[in-house]
């Protein structure tokens, strides 16, 4: 099964009323289009976490991402995730990423062996090509498993 990758990642109002709903907020402002202008908003706005759905977007070559990092994915742990706001995201935006730096560190184990840090941004512009967001990501890879 090939995935369709349409250009940008568009923010739907539905879309974020469902990962509201799955993540159990009944904040108005992720739910209802009126309270959202009623604020002062354009639109419903997209809860913090709600860009992490890009993930599965399929814009990345997962695959291809690992092993170009050297990456074994046997030893491979999720380290960490930040979101950077420039500004809230709304329905009817539509967002493109770019890979931003990749910082890769080591850092030695108490127990031997060592961990490679792999700490990975991505940006975010809108439709006006507006800086957005920014995504830190961090992976971990341990040495395997250690032997006492």
């Amino acid at each position: 099964m090939a995935f369709i990758n349409p250009p940008g990642l568009p923010i739907e109002r539905g879309k974020i009323h469902e990962f509201a709903n799955s993540i159990e907020s009944e904040e108005p402002l992720f739910h209802d289009e009126e309270a959202a202008k009623a604020a002062g908003l354009p639109s419903v706005v997209a809860p913090p976490t709600y860009t992490s759905t890009q993930a599965f977007f399929g814009e990345k070559d997962a695959p291809n991402f690992f092993k170009d990092l050297g990456l074994d994915l046997r030893y491979v742990l999720h380290g960490g995730q930040e979101y950077y706001y420039e500004r809230p995201i709304f329905a009817g935006d539509v967002l493109t990423s770019e890979a931003g730096e990749t910082v890769a560190s080591t850092k030695e184990g108490k127990r031997g062996g060592s961990m490679k840090v792999f700490d990975m941004y991505t940006n975010y512009k809108n439709q006006d090509g507006e800086l957005v967001l920014r995504i830190k990501n961090t992976l971990l890879q341990t040495a395997g498993v250690v032997k006492e």
